[in-house]
């Protein structure tokens, strides 16, 4: 299939990209890495006026660490973050199950974030790392929670004139863990999915948008207990839907045990199962 027609806008630098957005607003989609937005292109299930390219701003690429918190441009790749020591484990541990290598040369992580796919692992990573999302547009700048920015699928805190430019996530050594499911191994989109950082935990691919577990959070700060009590508790919180690729109850149920999982995880030395 072929899209619909759309102008091509390839600025250099952020504050020109800035300017298309203010200019176009909902008529305007940004490309990163092209991974969502191509084929939702090709099947015409999105129809911009106008595409703003932000492959050459380079800005937006770049990842730093001060003051205890580690900065990561929204064009940053998947593949690079993925074998960057200053990455939390969390991250280095989601990110291989992010699709096949071909796709994370060139996914972002702003790409996947403001996709919002309820299958993707960034959104439930963001959440357990308690990670802050930077907005601009011509107005200015300003940074919403991950739990204020995702919304839905393909729907986020945004304003129309607005960019995501930058990810925060705090340096953290804490134990991790993370495990999803899928239909046929790595790469494929994940059934159900769990991250935990410390006591920190989400679970995706179960609703419509990743979910923290604040009840089994609460247990574990207040002591926990056994695996067998987090899975329990964990399937009472978690909050799954039907699809046509499974039930509602499959959801729960693998989830729940993935949460089990993934807490385990964290608690033991280097944080994988």
């Amino acid at each position: 299939m072929k899209p619909p027609p759309f102008e091509y806008h390839r600025p250099a630098v952020l504050e020109e990209a800035l300017e298309f957005m203010a200019e176009h607003g909902d008529q305007a989609k940004p490309l990163a890495g092209g991974q969502s937005l191509i084929p939702l292109l090709a099947m015409r299930l999105v129809r911009p006026s106008h595409v703003v390219d932000l492959h050459r701003v380079a800005e937006l690429r770049q990842i730093s660490v001060a003051d205890g918190r580690l900065r990561i441009g929204a064009m940053a790749r998947q593949r690079d973050l993925e074998h960057d020591p200053r990455m939390p484990g969390l991250v280095r541990a989601a990110i291989p199950h992010i699709g096949h290598f071909q796709i994370r040369n060139r996914g972002t992580v702003g790409g996947s974030l403001c996709h919002m796919d309820p299958a993707a692992e960034w959104p439930a990573v963001a959440l357990a790392l308690d990670a802050v999302m930077v907005a601009a547009s011509v107005r200015g700048r300003r940074e919403l929670a991950a739990d204020d920015f995702m919304l839905g699928p393909q729907l986020t805190g945004l304003e129309p004139d607005e960019l995501l430019v930058e990810v925060i996530v705090p340096v953290r050594d804490e134990g991790f863990g993370f495990a999803e499911v899928t239909r046929r191994g790595v790469g494929d989109f994940a059934l159900v999915g769990a991250a935990c950082q410390a006591n920190a935990v989400a679970v995706f691919g179960t609703g419509p948008r990743a979910q923290r577990l604040t009840a089994v959070e609460d247990f574990l700060d207040s002591g926990g207990g056994t695996r067998a009590e987090v899975l329990a508790l964990a399937a009472t919180e978690i909050q799954a839907t039907d699809d046509l690729h499974t039930s509602s109850r499959y959801r729960r149920e693998v989830a729940a045990r993935l949460v089990g999982a993934v807490v385990a995880a964290s608690r033991t030395p280097g944080g994988l199962p």
